[in-house]
């Protein structure tokens, strides 16, 4: 997921729990894979242009709303204590201030038959894309400019509040099984948003630029 791996990687072994550690080998791959999408890659490339960030805002809109109402909308979001905040609603003002349509989310309801450990994983995936936001924001400035419509990127973080997450996981998936649960939702959370692009960059879900 965009994001995600630009903070995770500026974090050395030692401010790793080992949860973290754990989450962080184990959906490498799928990580890798998706933050190497054409959709996605270009976003720090300095060739970007004002319509393919369009383009790859109205792709990642589809998949960012699934997975975040697949955290917030969990009865383990409520149970966990947490105050997540959806981002959802900076993603549309984007796209609308750039001129493009804001595609029509799914209808058809997450399961939410999962447990709370693989919910965890998809916690890790969408919350981690928040807060390696800030050095894809300073990336498409740099190329468009500080004009350019970046609320979804742009966000301002409350300080600590990852760490705050990373050590709440460190005391709920210290089992073994729900460090495996946790892993296959983070997978599932990668694979699920690469498929949307992948069917977004096919034409399935692409919108016209106006």
């Amino acid at each position: 997921m965009p994001g995600a791996s630009c903070y995770l990687e500026a974090m050395s072994g030692n401010q790793r729990g080992q949860v973290h550690q754990a989450l962080r080998s184990a959906t490498a791959a799928a990580h890798h894979a998706l933050d190497r999408h054409r959709l996605l890659g270009r976003l720090t490339g300095r060739d970007l242009t004002r319509e393919q960030y369009a383009e790859t805002l109205a792709g990642m809109y589809r998949p960012h709303a699934r997975l975040e109402r697949w955290v917030h909308a969990s009865r383990h979001h409520f149970e966990s204590g947490l105050e997540l905040s959806p981002r959802l609603a900076r993603l549309e003002t984007d796209l609308v201030e750039l001129g493009q349509p804001v595609p029509p989310a799914s209808q058809t309801p997450p399961d939410f038959a999962d447990g709370r450990a693989a919910w965890w994983g998809r916690v890790y995936v969408l919350e981690g894309s928040r807060h390696g936001s800030a050095v894809i924001a300073r990336c498409i400035r740099s190329s468009l400019g500080d004009s350019v419509p970046c609320r979804f990127f742009g966000e301002a973080l409350i300080p600590g509040a990852f760490s705050v997450l990373l050590a709440t996981l460190e005391r709920e998936l210290q089992d073994e099984d729900a460090l495996a649960q946790a892993v296959a939702g983070a997978r599932e959370a990668f694979a699920d948003y690469k498929a949307a692009l992948d069917a977004f960059g096919c034409g399935k879900g692409a919108v016209e630029m106006r």
